[in-house]
C-alpha cells in the first residue's frame, strides 16, 4: 500500500513538474511575443525661402523665378515704353512695385540680363529712383546696360520689411537733340530689365 502511495507520489510531481515546467515554457515563449513601439515622424531641416512679387504698371502679378533663364523665358509685364514718337514727346514713366514674400534677410538689385538694342537708345535717357525717398538708384545719359546697383536690403529699413512693398519708378526722356537728331522713321530702342533677389 505504501509502494502504491509511494508511486502515485512521484508520479503527481512528475506531471506537476511537467505542467509547471510547460507553462513556464508558454509564458517566457508569450513574453518574448510582446513588443512595442514609438515613432516620433517628421524631423526634418530645410533652409529659409528667398521670394517676391512683381507688379508693374497694369496691376499684374508675377512671381519670381529661381533662375535668371527661367524669368526669360516668362517675363512679367512692361514697366515702360512709349510708341510712336514725336519731336514734342517728353518722356514716358512707368513703375513697379516689389514685394518680399521670402522668409530670408535678402538684398535686390537692378539690371539688364542683356544689353539694350537700337540705335535709338544713344538718345534717351533713363532713370530708375525709389517712390519712397526719390533715391536715384540709375541715371543715364544714352540707355545703355545697366550693371546691377543695389536697391534697399530686406532688413533694417522700416520701407522694406518684409512682406512691406516697394515701388521703383522708371522713366525715359528724349536726350538733348533728340528732336533734331533722331527724327529717322522706325527707329527703335528695346531692353529688359531684371530684379535679383539674394540672401543677405
Amino acid at each position: 500500500m505504501e509502494k502504491r502511495k509511494s508511486k502515485r507520489s512521484v508520479r503527481l510531481a512528475l506531471v506537476l513538474s511537467a505542467a509547471v515546467a510547460g507553462t513556464a515554457l508558454v509564458g517566457w515563449g508569450g513574453l518574448a511575443a510582446w513588443q512595442a513601439y514609438t515613432q516620433n515622424n517628421g524631423n526634418a531641416f530645410s533652409v529659409s525661402t528667398l521670394s517676391h512679387t512683381n507688379v508693374a504698371s497694369n496691376g499684374v502679378t508675377c512671381s519670381s523665378t529661381t533662375s535668371s533663364a527661367l524669368a526669360a523665358s516668362t517675363p512679367c509685364s512692361v514697366i515702360v515704353n512709349g510708341s510712336s514718337l514725336t519731336s514734342s514727346w517728353t518722356g514716358s514713366t512707368g513703375s513697379v512695385v516689389i514685394t518680399d514674400t521670402g522668409a530670408l534677410a535678402s538684398s535686390f538689385t537692378v539690371s539688364t540680363p542683356a544689353a539694350p538694342t537700337g540705335p535709338l537708345c544713344a538718345a534717351l535717357n533713363l532713370s530708375i529712383t525709389d517712390a519712397d525717398s526719390g533715391t536715384p538708384y540709375v541715371t543715364q545719359t544714352g540707355i545703355a546696360a545697366i550693371t546691377p546697383p543695389p536697391l534697399k536690403t530686406s532688413t533694417g529699413s522700416s520701407s522694406w520689411a518684409q512682406n512691406n512693398s516697394n515701388t521703383f519708378n522708371f522713366n525715359v526722356t528724349p536726350e538733348t537733340g533728340f528732336a533734331t537728331d533722331n527724327s529717322v522713321p522706325g527707329e527703335t530702342c528695346s531692353f529688359d530689365v531684371l530684379f535679383t533677389q539674394a540672401s543677405a
